[in-house]
């Protein structure tokens, strides 16, 4: 936040001198750390998920002595996901999924056999049981499972689930031991990119309102734009901050000390806040004058409005950046200052006047920002 130092003036300019000179990535873009970074994480994913593939049907066929163990890649690639949670889930969830459907095609084809009606019952009750939402998206294999048990294993089925149970446990324990012991991804560099994008958002965001002041036509033409961008990159954060401390459950380096920061809550719980001020002071700005008698902004007020909202811009930047984010009274004070001189001219201004509702709102709305910006 050096740019504080300089002056209210200077930093308003530099400011919008930035945000619109920005190439930050458009909203509907992944939010990643770019895509070169997401290439290498794919290409990373999908040779470990190769060598899991390999590596169980190797085990499979020579080790456990299996001749044709289609079902050992297969259910290594489960335990190849972009978290180690996620893997131990859905390999979980497979599991649990190939085990009802084995335990549903032994009585069926015991009973009935690999005939209609056997196909009948066993579609049937395996949708029903699928239907336990704690197979997640597993719950298919219920029926898949279980067809395959009748129509290859006729009616000793158990012979053909007891092999193929076998494969699966194999390349389960194979696709995780890889993952895990592998390299296991963690996805922090993604979120740090999403947040710090979010915050790049509301300050443009907040640019934009702070020209609206002296010209509210152009901020009502640009700011739709803009509310729409503040909700996907706050919607694209969200799921970004979700994945990187879901990589970090069972991850073992997780405990290492990574270059990369972690999801600070205090932080995203003020860009939430921010968020909402925001649209709040859009909605002040622009609602009023789109009224059929709208109340004058003071020339005064509105000056010194204009160059405070630039200002939080950039304090609103800086927190955004978590790994170079670090608060200091001094900044802070100075933004501090120039809101006490907006307040001021708030304060001046006849109860009851023309704008004096509007200014003493808009007032309220950027003290909370800036105390938003100052608690993380």
């Amino acid at each position: 936040m050096h740019g504080i130092r300089a002056g209210p003036v200077a930093l308003a300019r530099n400011t919008v001198r930035r945000a619109r000179s920005s190439s930050l990535a458009t909203p509907f873009r992944p939010a990643s750390s770019g895509p070169v970074r997401y290439w290498q994480d794919r290409t990373r994913l999908a040779v470990k998920g190769a060598f899991a593939a390999a590596a169980a049907w190797l085990l499979a066929k020579y080790a456990a002595g299996q001749p044709d163990p289609y079902f050992a890649p297969l259910a290594a690639l489960l335990g190849v996901y972009s978290t180690v949670a996620r893997s131990l889930r859905e390999s979980v969830q497979y599991i649990a999924g190939f085990a009802l459907g084995a335990a549903l095609a032994i009585p069926v084809g015991m009973l009935l056999g690999p005939g209609t009606a056997g196909i009948a019952v066993i579609v049937l009750a395996g949708m029903l049981i699928a239907s336990w939402q704690r197979l997640g998206n597993q719950s298919a294999q219920v029926t898949f499972t279980a067809l395959f048990g009748l129509l290859l294993g006729g009616h000793q089925p158990l012979h053909y689930v007891t092999h193929r149970m076998s494969e699966v446990a194999i390349g389960v324990v194979t696709g995780l031991v890889v993952n895990i012991a592998v390299f296991p991804p963690l996805q922090l560099r993604p979120a740090e990119h999403a947040v710090r994008q979010w915050g790049a958002e509301i300050a443009d965001a907040l640019v934009v309102l702070g020209d609206a002041v002296t010209d509210p036509r152009r901020g009502g033409q640009l700011w739709p734009q803009h509310e729409k961008q503040l909700s996907n990159s706050a919607e694209q954060a969200r799921g970004a901050v979700r994945h990187a401390r879901e990589s970090l459950r069972w991850n073992l380096r997780a405990s290492v000390r990574q270059k990369v920061p972690r999801p600070d809550g205090a932080v995203l719980d003020a860009l939430e806040e921010l968020t909402t001020r925001t649209r709040a002071v859009a909605r002040s700005l622009l609602d009023n004058t789109a009224e059929e008698t709208p109340s004058p902004i003071p020339a005064a007020f509105g000056e010194e409005y204009s160059r405070l909202l630039p200002m939080v811009a950039d304090a609103v930047r800086q927190l955004a950046d978590q790994r170079g984010h670090t608060s200091h009274g001094r900044e802070l004070a100075t933004l501090s200052g120039a809101q006490h001189h907006v307040e001021h001219q708030a304060a001046c201004l006849a109860d009851g006047g023309a704008g004096h509702v509007t200014a003493q709102r808009l007032s309220r709305l950027s003290a909370e920002m800036i105390r938003e910006i100052g608690q993380p």
